[in-house]
């Protein structure tokens, strides 16, 4: 057991007072500011384009809820609106709670913040080779740890899935970090869902037992929830379909990132932070601990060549200078979280002792007005109040004059630009123009065209003066950046694109001949993303024109295509991530693993595994028993035209046509009755050495 790192006796005995007379408004009820937002929210609601199905806030100082509130609708058909109490997955949110159950820890003495990981989880490790030894509990809270980023299989489900941490652990040990542990800031979740395990090793209770008992219960969040069983009906807030009906009742196992909770019970862990770590007569922080989760954490980091970007990493905090609040000359901490149709937001304000959360659910895993509202709560009660002068009002796009420049300065920026969501190409034209191009489908398609050079070094549309993108060279690496209106678009962030990529030797004949094929998931039977047709279960290889002798693996995710560049150069069983990107770009990484199994090539990526398309067999009519293998993995089939078909014994299937849109699927036996046409695709699943019988009719 190591010595305290921060004492306890700074935490203030509850007869202590800590409010600030600065800031005494306790009469005041921010009428103005609530009128405001209302009206904000409502006209979200409305909006002809918006995707918004519901939204729930609160407002709250140091002492007091000052403001809750719910909004939209959580069944249309129904008219079921949601209320105070409705749930809400706060997904990464969460991330704040994880860290405040480690730096409890942290506090009694049990964790040091920069001890190694495997001092406490002794069964941590990672391939050989790796210096995976090296990562300390903090690099798990400040996003530092080069882990890869997030494991697929299990995390978001329509049933609830113990162990995915123990999953996620096996998992990795297999696998590469993607950078040295300690050199930059890379968003991700896999260093959060180790704090699961961490907890567990010392405390000899499972993570979200801790989670109850050392926070949830100290401050009354008596609607605090992990996803274990389903909840009560009407309880939590779902995806509502087109026609806006409730869909099913997703389960995020991965409890470091998927609490479910209302605003107001966020609210209270917003209290604490702003009392020093107090609630009410409960210490649950040091406060040293709290101002060490709002310290900038990426400030001295070997490599950070991005310094202008919001996310100033916390422990557990997205950043610790709120871009919307900032510009007001105000400091706040923020955290984000998203999961498929959940969007969430906290932003706490420590020296105005003031904070504001927002729950969101849209269609489809959309984008949200989360952050924008979240922003126009506090700025609207800090001008109420009189802490500053007026609200921030929208920036006005100002186009500096274009330079002249030559074919060969122009040459600068040209090139492909790669990053885990995508790629993206510059192109110069004759005219000392730029084109911004996106590869999608398949293709190049332009984004941006009329880029001119400014005389501040940005390349600029007339047609879109708000948007603009500089190049730079960080560790001989040329990067590109864009820059942006966010939040209530009264600031700028700038973040990395993408960075290009050294010339590669041609493709191996082996991983030639896997260009253009398909494969299908096999492993992920009860995942929220194919049951709500979120995603198709297939993925391909590509070669980009452009960027010959690297592959790109394409999927469709949430209604975007998806394509991350890996580096096969070094082995025909293993292509290699290969990007350096720091913040959020570089978020997700995976190295893509060639599995040969029974005569055939299958694909692990991202912990999900891929059985090829071309293999799989074509049911004729009538009865087929269909045994699941030893490991439990799913079988897949091509169906002729049927006019019914029946499903006897399997624990999950999904029907998908010949282009891999989703028809039905479903948890128990069915006859689906109404016909197919000839092409159509059917995935079973089921425990090991289940038997599934299957009835097909002309």
């Amino acid at each position: 057991m190591t010595s305290p790192t921060f004492p306890d006796s700074d935490c203030p005995h509850p007869n202590q007072s800590r409010h600030d007379s600065i800031n005494d408004d306790s009469r005041l009820k921010y009428a103005a500011t609530i009128a405001t937002v209302r009206t904000e929210i409502m006209k979200e609601l409305a909006g002809s384009e918006s995707k918004t199905t519901a939204v729930s806030v609160a407002l709250v100082d140091g002492e007091r809820l000052l403001w809750a509130e719910a909004f939209g609708s959580i069944d249309r058909i129904g008219g079921v609106a949601p209320t105070t109490d409705t749930l809400f997955c706060i997904a990464s949110c969460s991330k704040v709670i994880a860290t405040v159950a480690t730096m409890i820890l942290v506090d009694r003495g049990v964790i040091g913040l920069d001890a190694p990981l495997v001092q406490y989880l002794a069964d941590f490790r990672m391939a050989d080779g790796e210096p995976w030894r090296d990562i300390t509990v903090r690099m798990l809270l400040n996003h530092t740890s080069g882990l890869p980023g997030t494991h697929f299989p299990n995390v978001l489900t329509v049933v609830p899935v113990s162990g995915y941490a123990a999953q996620v652990q096996d998992t990795l040990a297999t696998e590469r970090l993607k950078h040295v542990p300690g050199e930059m800031a890379v968003y991700g979740s896999d260093g959060f869902l180790l704090v699961e395990p961490l907890i567990a090793s010392v405390t000899g209770l499972p993570y979200t037992t801790f989670v109850e008992r050392e926070i949830l219960e100290p401050l009354g969040m008596s609607h605090s929830r992990f996803a274990k069983a389903p909840f009560a009906t009407g309880s939590v807030a779902p995806s509502l379909d087109e026609a806006g009906r409730p869909e099913h009742q997703i389960y995020a196992n991965i409890y470091s990132s998927g609490l479910y909770s209302t605003p107001g019970d966020l609210g209270k862990v917003a209290m604490m932070f702003l009392n020093g770590g107090r609630l009410g007569g409960r210490c649950i922080l040091s406060a040293t601990a709290v101002a060490e989760m709002g310290r900038d954490q990426t400030a001295a980091l070997p490599f950070n060549p991005f310094t202008a970007h919001h996310a100033h990493f916390g422990l557990g905090w997205d950043g610790v200078q709120q871009g919307g609040l900032a510009a007001a000359g105000v400091r706040g901490w923020h955290k984000a979280g998203d999961a498929d149709h959940y969007h969430d937001y906290l932003i706490v304000a420590p020296d105005e002792r003031l904070a504001a959360v927002v729950f969101v659910t849209n269609h489809m895993g959309m984008g949200s007005v989360a952050i924008p509202l979240a922003e126009r709560i506090l700025l609207h009660a800090l001008a109420e109040r009189g802490s500053i002068a007026q609200v921030p009002t929208p920036l006005e796009p100002a186009t500096l004059p274009a330079t002249q420049v030559s074919a060969g300065e122009l040459s600068s920026f040209t090139g492909i630009y790669a990053s885990s969501y995508g790629l993206h190409r510059l192109e110069a034209r004759a005219d000392q123009t730029m084109t911004l191009a996106v590869y999608s489908n398949g293709q190049w398609q332009p984004a941006f065209e009329g880029l001119r050079l400014r005389s501040d070094g940005y390349l600029v549309a007339d047609s879109n003066p708000s948007r603009a993108y500089r190049g730079c060279v960080a560790d001989g690496c040329h990067y590109l950046t864009v820059r942006f209106p966010f939040g209530m678009g009264h600031y700028d962030i700038e973040l990395p694109v993408g960075h290009e990529l050294p010339s590669a030797p041609p493709l191996s004949t082996c991983w030639q001949a896997r260009v253009g094929r398909c494969w299908l998931a096999a492993n992920e039977p009860y995942s929220a993303f194919l049951a709500l047709g979120r995603q198709p279960p297939l993925i391909r290889l590509a070669e980009v024109p452009g960027l010959e002798g690297y592959l790109a693996v394409a999927l469709r995710l949430a209604g975007f295509d998806l394509v991350q560049v890996v580096d096969p150069r070094e082995s025909d069983q293993v292509a290699r991530m290969c990007l350096k990107i720091p913040v959020d770009n570089g978020w997700g990484l995976s190295d893509l693993m060639i599995e040969e199994r029974e005569g055939e090539e299958w694909l692990r990526w991202f912990g999900t595994r891929y059985r090829p398309l071309e293999t799989v067999r074509t049911l004729g009519k009538g009865s087929t028993t269909v045994t699941i293998g030893p490991e439990g993995l799913g079988e897949w089939f091509l169906l002729p035209a049927f006019s019914s078909l029946t499903l006897t014994g399997a624990h999950a299937w999904y029907l998908y046509n010949a282009e891999f849109s989703l028809l039905d699927w479903g948890q128990a036996g069915k006859t689906i009755a109404g016909g197919c046409d000839d092409g159509s695709c059917l995935l079973l699943h089921g425990p090991p050495v289940t038997t599934i019988t299957l009835l097909i009719r002309a």
